[in-house]
């Protein structure tokens, strides 16, 4: 009987932090500055904020983008640069509808081809 309530328990606990506005609220304050992208070469980049009002990335949203830069072909792809913790169980909304999206790329991969940062370049974030 125990062990059932204990499943009933975490199964709500990580419904409820899944939630749409819930889920938006404590991804923002746990994991700001967590979700990371990147093109081949960092002549783009992107750090995910999180608020309610604001929509999450999309592959979609990135490659309009990318397209606006005119980055050679190699360069298109945007990568995440954070790796997908199962453990963290408040994320995998995030997980399923945004990081499946992109390819993982390490910075460790990326930072030897990395372009100059520019601060007033709009597509540069870090």
């Amino acid at each position: 009987m125990k062990r059932k309530r204990f499943i009933i328990v975490i199964a709500v606990v990580v419904i409820i932090s899944n939630l749409p506005v819930i889920n938006t609220e404590i991804l923002m304050k746990i994991d700001s500055g967590h979700f990371r992208y990147a093109n081949n070469d960092a002549s783009f980049t992107y750090l995910q904020h999180f608020d309610v009002f604001v929509p999450w990335m999309s592959a979609a949203g990135v490659r309009g983008f990318i397209e606006n830069t005119r980055p050679t072909q190699q360069n298109m792809e945007v990568f995440r640069l954070y790796k997908i913790n199962p453990l963290c169980f408040w994320r995998w909304r995030y997980y399923l509808m945004v990081s499946i999206q992109f390819n993982y790329k390490s910075w460790d991969e990326i930072e030897p081809n990395r372009v100059p940062f520019v601060p007033n370049n709009k597509w540069q974030k870090f």
